[in-house]
């Protein structure tokens, strides 16, 4: 597996935290509004690599959010329990 450019790690940490918190993935310009100041064109680029890498798949038969998460990245909690997703870690050393 490749290692995660930084953009694509905050994406995909945040759709992964996202899912947790609400039961549903978010859309591009939800994680474009929180991430990255409403860029969606850089989160659908992230996007669009992550499914190239396996990390993430469009599901066909979902008729609300169309993303699914095949390969999370840990999510870390706040103390509530709660998923922090938009948090930035690094991803490789």
């Amino acid at each position: 597996m490749t290692c995660l450019r930084t953009v694509e790690a905050d994406v995909l940490r945040f759709i992964t935290g996202f899912e947790l918190k609400h039961g549903r993935c978010p859309s591009t310009a939800e994680v474009a509004e929180v991430q990255f100041a409403g860029d969606t064109m850089t989160v659908a680029g992230a996007i669009g690599s992550l499914i190239d890498q396996g990390r993430l798949r469009r599901s066909l038969h979902s008729r609300q959010r169309k993303l699914q998460v095949l390969q999370p990245l840990p999510v870390p909690r706040a103390p509530d329990g709660g998923p922090l997703h938009f948090i930035r870690l690094a991803v490789c050393q």
